[in-house]
């Protein structure tokens, strides 16, 4: 009995210790919760819960809206499969109204071809210690983790293989222009929707890529905002909506943001290779298609 008391006037007095300090704050909680509705016959406790959650680690990562306006060919893809096409020649000449016989030309289609890449992921090693007991499931979480890592570096090879190597216009239809803005601070020229103007000007002359099939124009983040910023429509668009989509059809362009990691080598004028740290003579780089 003694100990029973002892019992009961210790936790009456942690009871009360607890009214006194932390009444003011918990007090509300009590009365809202009072005023609850209760069914008759069940008591209402207060439980604490801990939720956990596989995705907290995940690494925010830019939607690769872009590839989108690419072919997909997977249902040709096969193991150790090559893919061959063919860019065809222009176009014949057309006559109007001829009375004469029709001359003939030789198709001029220049052969291509593409070797599949493999990619591979490094292993986790997740040991049965460090399974037992945990509350999420952690082997599918990791295994998201690889897959995603995966589709990460193959959107930047992707860009790689799209942008060109060299400005050869006249003869590979390779469309290489610098930036014209200000000095953006790091020693580059910002990006203007004048330079968008220009190049959307080279592919109407080239014919190519053709304005049917839609033209997409894919720059990382700074010439992005560069870009934004040279344009009162942009601009103004961020300034009401806080976000500006892909620009649809923007001067015949889609332009997306993506930052793929391209550099070029304003040196040896030409693509640097792919992984390239970008400083000194290797700069930004987008790419269209």
């Amino acid at each position: 009995m003694k100990k029973f008391a002892i019992s009961l006037f210790t936790s009456l007095l942690f009871s009360l210790l607890i009214s006194t300090i932390f009444g003011p704050v918990l007090g509300a909680v009590s009365f809202i919760s009072g005023c609850i509705p209760k069914e008759k016959g069940i008591a209402m406790m207060g439980l604490q819960r801990e939720v956990w959650l596989p995705s907290i680690q995940e690494q925010y990562t830019q939607s690769r809206d872009w590839m989108i306006g690419l072919s997909d060919l997977s249902v040709f893809v096969d193991d150790n499969a090559v893919l061959h096409f063919a860019e065809v020649g222009a176009y014949p000449n057309v006559y109007l109204n001829q009375t004469t016989d029709i001359d003939n030309v030789e198709p001029a289609d220049t052969p291509n071809s593409v070797n599949l890449d493999t990619y591979d992921s490094q292993n986790y090693t997740l040991r049965k210690i460090g399974l037992y007991g945990i509350p999420y499931p952690r082997i599918e979480a990791y295994t998201k983790q690889s897959s995603i890592a995966v589709r990460l570096q193959e959107a930047k090879t992707c860009a790689y293989a799209i942008a060109p190597d060299v400005d050869a216009q006249a003869t590979y239809k390779k469309i290489i222009i610098p930036t014209t803005g200000d000095d953006n601070g790091s020693g580059y020229r910002s990006a203007r929707i004048e330079d968008i103007i220009l190049l959307q000007r080279l592919m109407d002359q080239l014919i190519f890529p053709e304005t049917q099939t839609g033209r997409h124009l894919v720059l990382p983040s700074s010439m992005w905002w560069e870009l934004v910023l040279s344009n009162k429509y942009l601009e103004l668009q961020m300034a009401l909506k806080g976000k500006i989509e892909p620009i649809m059809d923007y001067y015949g362009l889609q332009i997306h943001r993506y930052d793929s990691g391209l550099g070029y080598d304003v040196t040896a004028n030409q693509k640097a290779a792919l992984g390239t740290i970008i400083a000194n003579n290797v700069v930004p780089f987008g790419f269209g298609f």
